[in-house]
This record gives C-alpha cells, structure tokens and sequence, in this order.
C-alpha cells in the first residue's frame, strides 16, 4: 500500500489536512507552536515532535506526544485511529492510497509520510552520485534480472505461453526444492513444510502454534510465484536455469499438493495441466485465507524492559515466580515443537517431524 512517489505523499499530505487545516494558522510558527492541537485533539507540531525524536514516529512516548496518553492506547486509541484528522488514522480517502487491495482497511498514516519526504530530500540522482570509492554505481542490465516484480493482481507474470506441466514442475520440484522442504511438501532437515492440511483456528491458547503453509495462509497464488522466483533456491535464487517456466512449474506443483481449486465447481490441478500465468490469475481467487488479512489497529505498544526488581506480573508465571515459566518452542507438554530440535541443531536432519 506504501509508494515512495512524491505525487502520492503530497496527495497524502494534503487530502489528510484538507479538513482539518482550517483548525490550524497558516503560519509556520503556529502551527509548530507548542500546546497548539489540530481539531482540538492532536499536536499540530508533530512534525517536528518525530524530527526531535530522530523520525521515530512509532516510538511509544513519541505517539504520546502527538496524540495524548489517553488517546493512545485502548479503545481511545482504536477509535482515534478512525478519525482522518488523527496523525496515525487508517482511514485516509481511498484516492490517496488507491482504494482497497485486499486489506480494506490498511491506508497511509500522515506521520509515516514524513519517511518518504526524508527520503526524496535527502536523494542523491544517479547521473550525479559519486561513490568516493566505495563501490561503483550498478549497471542498468544488473538491475534488469531483478525488475520482476509480480503483484496480487498479477501484474508482471510472464506471458501465456510461458509454462510447463504441472507434472514436470514436480520434477522440477523434486530436484530444486524437495531437498529441504520435502518431496510432497511436508517438510524436510528442519525447514518448514509447505502443504500440510492443518486449520489455523486454535480454541486453546496453550494449544501448539497451528503451522502456517501455501494453502491455509498465504492469500495469493500469484505471490506464491513471484517469492519463489525471487527468493528460491537460497543459493542462487531467480536462477537462470530454472527460468520462468520453471519456476511457474514449481508454483502449479505446490497448488496442486494443496488442493487449491481452479473454479467455483473445486476442480483442481491435474498433472497434465499445462501451468501458466492464466492458469495461475484463475486459483488467485480460490486461496482459501486470502480474505481473513487485515489492518491491526490495537496501538504500539512498547514496554520498557525489567531486569532488576521487576512487578511480578512480569516475571515467570506472571505471579513472581521465575522457575515457573513457559518456552515459546515447547508444546504444553514439554515436548518441542515441529522441526524445532533440526532448526535449533539439536536433533540431526529428518523429514517432517523428527523420525518420521
């Protein structure tokens, strides 16, 4: 949702202001004008609050400052964030940030545009930038491998003629990817599975972490592809000798292996599917946690750190007790978690959870 044009963060800037502005003088000097607020609620000098506090405009003491202890934190703090007044507010007109893509209620806070007007002030062009021996510039051809972005529209997939069978993307899998994260997509020498049947849904809060994978999670298929392409295999990632085709394979192979269907009707991959970008556009829409993501709006909270003396709701057991306490990668039970003892080297490698 964030962009770094400075079209954007001056359109943010002044659509945010448009109906407060009027509570504020135009001049400089009052508007930064200590104990002066906008609308009556919020420090009409914020911005030089978060430029004295080196741009830390998430900084607990910071946001007391601009918005007031009270409206902070708790349901103060979740209701002011409604406010477009609110410096922090997530409800910037849609024609600022482009309307809603998925997280319907994510929009561009007005303290965080003050980064990106850092950055333009402080950007040096490329024509003219000196390295003074530290490097030289990158060449544009170097730059052109890594121009590959794919969004959750799918804009930036290749064309439709780029492909394979799912069937040869296992192998493709099978041989770049199975190593590590199994041959089905179990899991394997401790790296995280990428298909395993689990709700995320937990009714206990001691329960054991439900493990997060391609089809219970991850919201959109055509991501799927673009992180594989960018990231995967970890030694040598956009790998020229996979190539997209490749790499799309790979892609319909992990949909296939969960379950995710191609139309209203469930009817799923078959192996002799040839996979491409149109194929991929028509699971986009069928991944099955794609419309469970949104904002968090409960306030930043930051709590200072105790080391001596400490309330006893903070120590062990939340009553003082410091031998009694719970490790965050041990199940109730005391046993670990999945693939923990591989990922911590404490057990040696193995497929899935360890022995099996």
């Amino acid at each position: 949702m964030f962009s770094t044009k400075k079209t954007l963060v001056a359109a943010t800037v002044a659509a945010l202001f448009a109906g407060s502005a009027m509570a504020m003088s135009d001049s400089s000097d009052s508007n930064s004008a200590s104990g002066e607020k906008i609308d009556g609620k919020y420090a009409a000098d914020y911005k030089e609050i978060i430029e004295k506090a080196d741009g830390k405009y998430l900084d607990a003491k910071v946001i007391e400052a601009i918005l007031g202890k009270d409206a902070a934190y708790g349901r103060d703090g979740l209701e002011g964030k409604l406010d477009p007044a609110n410096p922090y507010s997530f409800e910037v007109d849609d024609s600022i940030d482009g309307g809603n893509h998925g997280n319907a209620q994510c929009k561009i806070p007005a303290a965080f545009t003050e980064v990106h007007d850092s950055a333009a002030k402080h950007y040096y062009n490329d024509s003219d930038f000196v390295a003074y021996g530290f490097g030289t510039p990158i060449a544009e051809s170097a730059v052109a491998k890594w121009n590959i972005t794919v969004d959750g529209d799918g804009n930036g997939l290749p064309d439709p003629s780029v492909g394979m069978t799912v069937e040869e993307g296992g192998k493709v899998y099978v041989q770049f990817c199975g190593m590590c994260h199994g041959e089905f997509g179990e899991g394997a020498k401790g790296y995280l599975p990428l298909a395993v049947d689990e709700s995320l849904v937990a009714s206990d809060p001691y329960d054991p972490a439900p493990m997060k994978t391609v089809g219970n999670y991850w919201p959109y298929a055509t991501t799927i592809f673009d992180y594989i392409r960018r990231t995967m295999p970890f030694w040598t990632p956009n790998a020229p000798f996979i190539g997209d085709k490749g790499y799309l394979g790979i892609t319909g192979y992990i949909l296939q292996s969960n379950y995710v269907p191609m139309d209203d009707e469930g009817t799923e991959l078959e192996d002799d599917t040839f996979f491409n970008s149109e194929i991929l556009m028509k699971m986009n829409k069928y991944m099955k946690n794609q419309g469970n993501f949104f904002c968090d709006h409960r306030p930043v909270i930051h709590n200072e750190r105790c080391m001596t003396n400490c309330p006893d709701n903070e120590v062990g057991d939340g009553k003082g007790d410091i031998h009694n306490y719970r490790q965050a990668r041990r199940l109730p039970d005391g046993t670990p978690q999945y693939n923990v003892p591989q990922r911590m080297h404490e057990d040696p490698p193995g497929v899935g959870h360890a022995g099996m």
